[in-house]
């Protein structure tokens, strides 16, 4: 029996043929990603290399800070290696080993492992692929407005799982602190950022308009990285322009001018306080976030309320959805647990179920 013969396109390819085109490129793609992830000997020698940490892109190149003011455009090559399987190539955060030795731009030839992240899945990808946010920080600083826009409990709830994933330590930043009385949800704003201390989260309550709660930032800050996070119009820019100066917040805000329309990761950036004290990380306001190979039975462990009532759920592997005997589900009935903090589980929980059927082919 013969085989009907794909029609020849106007371009003079027929349908197999773009098929086996297409199919060619995702192999080489995968060679090349387990060409960065596999052991290599340069030809440079350890010694020749330069550490140095990336700070912020400018267009196809990043810019690397080697020592207190100095600072080197970079780029990656073919054959850069990375520490970091089956995620960004590079982020604002990392270290990385540089070569000088072959033209003015210097090279990217290692991206060491990171020890703490900040990452959410690329969305618009098929496979599980990890887009690092920042990397190498220690606080992530969750922030929201005590006004507009509105103060969200689920944003917040987010972040903290995505600082805890990635070995960060969260904090709620509540700016606007100055409005809070005009809110007409004050009291529960207070009462939630009152629950989340007593889970283990400080907060801090600032206003670049009466310097309220700023010095105290400061303080939490010397010698560390913070990671800003938070929807468009909670006050990061205002943030940045207190903490760092405003000719530094300045010049970062030219950056994003002359990076419109690009990628939104290009525009993060590593901004130091003043004296080299800390470094403060500007993010974009992110309109989604999807946790990165987020699985639904370990979204519970995420929740560190939830661990002192989980020896008491009848069933051993209990979810905390619908089990009968949830001794989660009885504190969040008895107000042990407040519904709204239940209510971001049960979201979260949601999610990740619907992203683990779409992996294994389920709908």
């Amino acid at each position: 029996m013969r085989v009907a013969k794909d029609f020849d396109r106007e371009d003079g390819f027929s349908t197999e043929q773009i098929r086996r085109s297409r199919n060619d490129r995702e192999r080489r793609k995968d060679i090349r990603h387990k060409e960065r992830h596999s052991p290599k000997v340069f030809e440079t020698t350890s010694r020749d290399l330069i550490t140095a940490r990336i700070l912020r892109t400018e267009g196809a190149y990043l810019i690397a800070e080697t020592a207190p003011d100095e600072m080197i455009r970079c780029r990656t090559i073919k054959s850069t290696v990375s520490g970091n399987p089956t995620a960004s190539l590079v982020a604002v955060g990392d270290t990385v080993l540089i070569d000088k030795s072959e033209s003015d731009i210097a090279v990217i030839r290692e991206v060491l492992p990171r020890k703490t992240k900040l990452s959410r899945r690329a969305h618009t990808r098929r496979d599980q692929f990890e887009q690092v946010i920042a990397a190498n920080i220690d606080y992530v600083g969750i922030v929201q407005s005590a006004f507009e826009p509105p103060f969200r409990t689920g944003i917040i709830d987010r972040y903290i799982v995505a600082a805890l994933e990635g070995e960060l330590r969260p904090i709620i930043i509540l700016n606007k602190s100055d409005l809070l009385a005009k809110d007409e949800r004050a009291e529960f704003i207070a009462e939630a950022l009152i629950y989340y201390k007593s889970i283990g989260y400080e907060h801090y309550l600032t206003s670049t308009t009466t310097n309220e709660g700023i010095n105290d930032l400061k303080d939490v800050l010397h010698d560390k990285t913070i990671v800003f996070a938070g929807k468009s119009g909670v006050g990061k820019s205002s943030l940045l322009n207190t903490l760092c100066g405003e000719e530094i917040a300045k010049t970062q805000v030219l950056m994003k001018k002359g990076l419109r329309g690009m990628h939104t990761t290009t525009t993060v950036a590593m901004l130091p306080l003043p004296d080299h004290s800390g470094y403060v990380v500007d993010t974009p306001g992110i309109k989604e976030f999807f946790h990165f190979d987020l699985e639904p039975d370990q979204i519970r462990f995420r929740f560190v309320e939830f661990q002192k009532f989980q020896e008491q759920c009848k069933m051993t592997n209990c979810l905390h959805i619908h089990e009968p005997g949830c001794a989660v589900s009885e504190a969040v009935d008895n107000d042990i647990i407040p519904e709204w903090r239940y209510n971001s589980y049960l979201a979260f929980w949601e999610e990740a179920e619907r992203e683990r059927k779409a992996r294994i082919g389920g709908i």
